[in-house]
């Protein structure tokens, strides 16, 4: 955010919950004034950036009620998601392709946010997924050599690409700096990498537990609409393998004699 402000010599406009938190929250009408506020002087000061954070807290997700679970109160003025008509009302009303606005929003949990709702809000979307098999290879492979490391022919790469899934680019990048010190580069001749002196400096980064790391797959396969490519390409398969699919599957009449 700060290097598209600076790019862009922006002014920034932070509306994200954290920021907003019993600001304006008497009723609707405080809501409706505080976006209003931002968004003249938004345009009195082009070229203006409004930020969100924690955008699925903005547009969440519909949940499904569990036993017991108390009802959410209606206009609640301490939800985040409570600017969320004024900001659709105003952006419709006050953006256009002669002012000067962007309004920018961040997630680290889209799953958790409403898919059609952010698709609509929003006219681009730039999605950062969890690095796959090949690019955290290619990761360690990079990050290593610009920090002065070298690795030997049978260095096993490939087991530390493995055990590296679920963990960011930041988290692998930050592992190699801690384990290539200066001291420690300076041994390299003598005392090459192994593979154990990743190992626990990169346990002690941040990662995803397996049941969110299968939650970020859906929705890049959601988004991006692998899944559905996925699926029309296994079909086919067993098409081709003879499988029969049930629901195209014809069935014939037997003929009564």
């Amino acid at each position: 955010m700060r290097a598209i402000a600076t790019e862009t010599k922006s002014v920034v406009f932070d509306l994200s919950p954290a920021n907003i938190e019993g600001q304006f929250a008497a009723n609707k009408a405080d809501t409706e004034k505080m976006i209003a506020m931002v968004m003249v002087c938004a345009k009195e000061y082009q070229p203006s950036l409004i930020y969100i954070d924690e955008a699925e807290k903005v547009w969440p997700a519909k949940k499904k009620k569990k036993k017991g679970q108390k009802k959410a109160k209606k206009n609640d003025m301490t939800d985040p998601k409570r600017i969320e008509k004024a900001l659709s009302k105003w952006r419709t009303k006050w953006i256009n392709d002669e002012t000067r606005i962007t309004i920018v929003a961040c997630t680290s949990e889209p799953h958790e946010g409403n898919k059609k709702k952010l698709k609509k809000f929003f006219d681009k979307a730039i999605y950062f997924p969890f690095p796959d098999y090949t690019t955290r290879r290619l990761m360690w492979k990079t990050f290593i050599g610009e920090l002065g490391g070298k690795l030997k022919t049978d260095f096993p790469l490939s087991t530390l690409s493995h055990i590296s899934a679920g963990y960011s680019a930041g988290s692998i990048k930050r592992t190699c700096e801690n384990v290539l010190t200066e001291f420690r580069k300076s041994k390299m001749e003598q005392r090459p990498l192994a593979l154990a002196e990743f190992i626990g400096p990169l346990s002690l980064c941040a990662t995803t537990m397996d049941d969110q790391y299968d939650d970020f797959r859906k929705f890049t396969d959601d988004i991006t609409g692998d899944g559905k490519r996925r699926a029309e390409i296994e079909a086919a398969l067993r098409g081709e393998d003879g499988g029969d699919d049930p629901k195209k599957k014809k069935k014939g009449k037997k003929k009564g004699k």
